[in-house]
């Protein structure tokens, strides 16, 4: 059911791992992408990507889509039961636009995989779809796109304004090990500490999770069992 992009959304706790979140249910036809004075626009409804380039700005995304409270044509999910309605979606967004931390966002097959502060959400219901609600949100990325966070520190986790952790992902390949095709799971091991040690990201975990959904039924967090096999993902670069 779902197509090669998938967009998640989340709080994070402190470690990497998820404390509440959710994938959009229909990715958008179009996404806006403003970086410094350059802007790009990418058609991803199928398999197209989006390319991001580095840049002394921090970037801004914006898209339009829709929360529907039964499944239609496009629908994302990979279960049709992680469907939530239309006003749980909304009310999530809405808590964390006021709140105090910034939100991760994920597009998978993309380098789009950093922290954002929710700039704007709005919303519009039409008389003929009762309970379905089209929304269009706009991101500003935390830090700037050259890695610079505004406080000396280059990449890695640094402390935001408001004390809040935020993840950079400008990470050198060449530091980390040797990918294999399969991991055998150590002691103490969870999906967020395999892919900081092998990819030099935690939040490679989603990348993770999506080969091995058989196994991992509680999705990123699941607890993981020791001598499981897990196979490992290949990014481009």
């Amino acid at each position: 059911m779902s197509s090669s992009n998938q967009i998640w959304i989340s709080i994070d706790n402190d470690d990497g791992s998820i404390k509440e979140g959710f994938q959009f249910p229909y990715n958008p036809e179009e996404y806006q992408l403003t970086e410094g004075t350059n802007e790009k626009y990418v058609t991803v409804a199928g398999l197209g990507q989006i390319v991001v380039k580095s840049g002394i700005s921090p970037m801004t995304l914006t898209f339009a889509s829709f929360f529907s409270p039964a499944a239609e044509s496009g629908l994302e999910l990979e279960k049709v039961g992680d469907l939530k309605t239309p006003r749980e979606y909304d009310s999530l967004i809405r808590k964390w636009k006021n709140g105090s931390k910034p939100v991760h966002l994920l597009i998978t097959n993309t380098n789009i995989n950093a922290y954002f502060s929710i700039s704007t959400y709005t919303t519009s219901e039409e008389g003929g779809d009762v309970g379905k609600i089209n929304f269009t949100i706009s991101l500003k990325q935390y830090g700037s796109g050259s890695g610079d966070e505004g406080n000396g520190n280059g990449g890695g986790i640094v402390g935001g304004s408001n004390g809040s952790l935020v993840r950079r992902i400008d990470v050198d390949p060449y530091k980390c090990p040797t990918v294999p095709d399969t991991y055998i799971v150590q002691k103490k091991d969870t999906l967020q500490s395999i892919a900081k040690h092998f990819y030099g990201d935690s939040q490679m975990a989603y990348e993770i999770y999506k080969l091995n959904t058989e196994m991992l039924k509680k999705g990123v967090n699941t607890k993981l069992k020791v001598k499981s096999v897990l196979y490992m993902p290949h990014p481009a670069s």
